[in-house]
């Protein structure tokens, strides 16, 4: 941390984009005279860093000044906090959390929004988020911009220096991603009826493909079935296509996998008929490497001769489809090819597992981190167990690596995908902006706001980031960064990285410094291979 003394009370300072600053946070102790922002990032990323305000500031703002050479564009969000209740388990803490990313102007209609002014009281801290996004293709080299900070009676700019790598990042993941989704839950979260669901469904799937993620149920509206048994594409292919395709963000970024949807009541004859329509289109369309299907969440042991039945169903009628169930591998379960376990049941037994099933008994293997990282309760009460500290987490009140570190362990574990059960949970029946507290934990199943013109400014309705979904993003980048290195040429530092990040799956670093190490390693590395190369192809 760098941080400069303004007065005798104002105090600023620069965090990691890491690090989750709470409102009394106290300012490091060594002063320096000036507060400077030193970012780097490959073609086709985004690095940020946290500008923190000690009040007391009263109406204060941040503009940002364009790079001024390059492409690459600077963008600032006010850091809000959420009142928290209850700890998310052994882990977490009550009281006031950073979380929503309130942008000073949207990445999908560029309006300008209601970030500031805000008044600082004296004695709290308040947080303004600083991200430089770098195109694909860019030129390598260095770039400056700054961030204006002003205030009644006082003023300062920050400058942020950005060095941009030599090379770019794939605009697709290599690590897949379905992260649940319904237009019609965000509807009901932006106080908005259905006839928003594709509107508000587009919205969301276009700013969580600038993170790289792919959101699973969309409009939740499956194909329907026109007279004569064949399925009418018009609305699906219209909300889908262009996330497949990669015509949705001038990066070419695409969806990693998709969801086949089946409307209820069908008859035997005609679930085989639809299954296969889906397998003709997507094979034509060219998407079938990315097709699924949800066979089965979370089954009991007891239940397994039915999820088998089913899931061997698909298979005879759509080999093709993948067949995923959310649970530890079985033999029981022949049928099933994309076992999908909690974190919790990858490798050895833990009291938080009884069925862990080792890495090595998967051919190919998705997880899912989900309430048994701080302990599932439907009773409202937290779980303090001691057997659920330390696990990998998306709680609002958990450190900020603990959801970037799944991008590293992700690589460590040779898994392919991660699965996440929802992003809107708490639109159905709460106002996240007041609560989002689900099975014992805060923020479990919602990593969205509902952005409103009543909430944020502006004139339409826009999905707002938390800091925990940037760093999910953020982890996927780390898993880029890894799998190019071992790709160019050198796997064995990529997973010596990684294990020295993350040596077990309860003890990675919480220390944002260590991310950005491994990061600066790879990128030296990624740079060398890649220049060699270029001179073997001479």
């Amino acid at each position: 941390m760098l941080w400069v003394a303004l007065a005798a009370a104002l105090q600023v300072w620069i965090a990691d984009e890491s690090e989750k600053v709470r409102p009394q946070t106290p300012a490091p102790a060594l002063a320096l005279k000036a507060a400077r922002i030193k970012l780097a990032a490959a073609g086709g990323e985004c690095s940020g860093a946290q500008i923190v305000v000690r009040g007391p500031a009263r109406a204060l703002s941040a503009t940002a000044a364009a790079f001024h050479s390059g492409s690459a564009r600077l963008e600032l969000s006010r850091v809000a906090t959420l009142l928290l209740e209850h700890p998310s388990g052994p882990d977490g803490e009550a009281g006031e959390w950073p979380d929503a990313l309130v942008p000073v102007r949207d990445a999908i209609y560029g309006e300008e929004r209601r970030a500031f002014p805000v008044d600082v009281p004296e004695g709290r801290v308040q947080s303004i988020f600083v991200e430089a996004c770098v195109p694909r293709g860019a030129a390598a080299g260095r770039s400056a911009a700054s961030v204006a900070l002003s205030w009644r009676g006082g003023k300062l700019v920050v400058p942020v220096e950005l060095k941009i790598r030599g090379f770019d990042l794939p605009a697709t993941p290599a690590l897949a991603t379905a992260f649940g989704f319904s237009g019609y839950s965000a509807a009901k979260g932006h106080g908005r009826g259905p006839e928003a669901n594709r509107e508000l469904t587009r919205a969301y799937d276009l700013l969580a493909l600038r993170r790289g993620i792919t959101l699973m149920g969309g409009t939740q509206d499956a194909p329907p079935l026109r007279k004569g048994g064949s399925l009418d594409w018009t609305a699906y292919d219209a909300e889908i296509a262009p996330f497949l395709d990669g015509t949705a963000l001038p990066s070419g970024a695409r969806f990693t996998a998709v969801e086949l949807r089946e409307p209820g009541k069908l008859s035997r004859a005609q679930r085989r008929s639809y299954r296969q329509a889906w397998v003709a289109h997507f094979r034509k369309r060219g998407w079938l490497d990315r097709l699924f299907r949800y066979v089965h969440d979370e089954p009991a042991e007891k239940d397994f001769p039915a999820v088998e039945a089913d899931a061997r169903e698909v298979l005879e009628d759509a080999p093709e489809v993948r067949r995923l169930v959310t649970t530890a591998a079985s033999s029981d379960l022949p049928s099933v090819d994309l076992f999908t376990p909690v974190i919790n049941c990858v490798g050895e037994r833990n009291p938080t597992c009884p069925r862990a099933v080792p890495r090595s008994k998967y051919a190919n293997l998705w997880w899912y981190q989900s309430c048994l990282s701080h302990g599932c309760s439907n009773d409202g009460k937290p779980v303090l167990d001691p057997a659920f500290r330390g696990w990998p987490s998306y709680m609002i009140d958990a450190p900020a690596t603990a959801a970037r570190v799944m991008g590293t362990l992700a690589f460590a574990s040779d898994v392919k995908g991660e699965l996440y059960f929802d992003t809107v949970f708490a639109y159905d029946g709460l106002d996240p902006w007041k609560s989002q507290w689900a099975f014992a934990g805060n923020g479990d199943g919602t990593l969205y706001y509902p952005g409103t013109p009543a909430r944020i400014g502006g004139t339409r309705d826009v999905p707002v980031e938390s800091l925990r979904l940037v760093q999910i993003s953020r982890g996927l980048a780390d898993h880029a960064y890894l799998t190019l290195c071992a790709q160019l040429g050198d796997p064995a530092l990529a997973r010596a990285e990684a294990r020295a990040v993350a040596p077990g799956m309860r003890t990675f670093s919480r220390d944002p410094r260590a991310f950005a190490a491994m990061r600066e390693h790879l990128a030296a590395r990624i740079e060398a291979l890649a220049g060699e190369r270029k001179l073997g192809a001479r």
